[in-house]
């Protein structure tokens, strides 16, 4: 089963029977999807504990922030970080695909943020360096910005710890909201930022491991906090 994102038009089924959004829509129960808002008065318990290091680092959630977020703080430490996962449920093997809303701080200088699928929740970053590039992480597929390297936003994926890379794929800007998506299916992975797709054939996951969601933002200079806000976002993929 492919899920269906980011545009009708890919999705229409070569059998004639329809649009495979139509057909999800009346049997959603074959789909798995956490999704979150970040509304109420607190986290959901469900989720395990941030992955944070440094002076004032932390993830964070304030009751009545209008529009409801999370979020990521990098604190004031050099190479200080916030970063959040939900749980490793998920594998290219089943098709995962997951979606995240955010929005960049006013300042984006000295600051680096992932969004995507990881291994753990509990790296300091899927990516190590985001320019050769090289991973934290065994097998990964996230997009990146590290103004270590540049100001533009990539993608890197990784399959057993061998990392490709498209870099420079648009420019981050201040104060912006962007929507990023990650599909893989089996060991094949396709990435979407703002509904246009990034990634090439030689973009690769193994399949068979364990996945979590994941949003980062790290300090890439001594107090000069950076603050990524996460809006929502939503993983699916089958129940069987």
């Amino acid at each position: 089963m492919v899920l269906p994102y980011p545009s009708d038009a890919k999705l229409k089924k070569q059998t004639g029977v329809g649009y495979l959004r139509d057909l999800l829509s009346a049997g959603a129960f074959e789909v798995d999807t956490f999704e979150d808002k970040f509304w109420g008065d607190a986290l959901r318990d469900e989720y395990p504990a941030a992955k944070t290091n440094g002076t004032a680092a932390a993830v964070t959630f304030t009751e009545h922030n209008a529009n409801g977020y999370v979020e990521l703080v990098s604190g004031t430490a050099d190479n200080g970080y916030g970063g959040q996962g939900l749980g490793h449920q998920f594998t290219g093997d089943r098709g995962c695909l997951a979606e995240f809303i955010v929005v960049l701080p006013a300042a984006i200088t000295t600051m680096k943020f992932e969004v995507g699928f990881t291994d753990a929740d509990d790296d300091a970053g899927a990516v190590n360096v985001k320019a050769t590039p090289s991973v934290t992480a065994t097998d990964c597929a996230v997009f990146v910005f590290d103004t270590d390297d540049d100001t533009n936003i990539g993608f890197v994926s990784a399959k057993a710890g061998t990392a490709v890379a498209s870099q420079d794929i648009q420019a981050a800007a201040v104060s912006t909201t962007y929507r990023f998506a990650v599909r893989i299916q089996g060991d094949a992975v396709t990435a979407y930022i703002n509904g246009t797709e990034v990634t090439t054939a030689e973009h690769v996951i193994e399949g068979g491991n364990a996945l979590t969601p994941w949003a980062f933002c790290q300090a890439r200079a001594a107090s000069a906090s950076r603050t990524v806000q996460l809006h929502k976002w939503r993983v699916q993929q089958p129940a069987y």
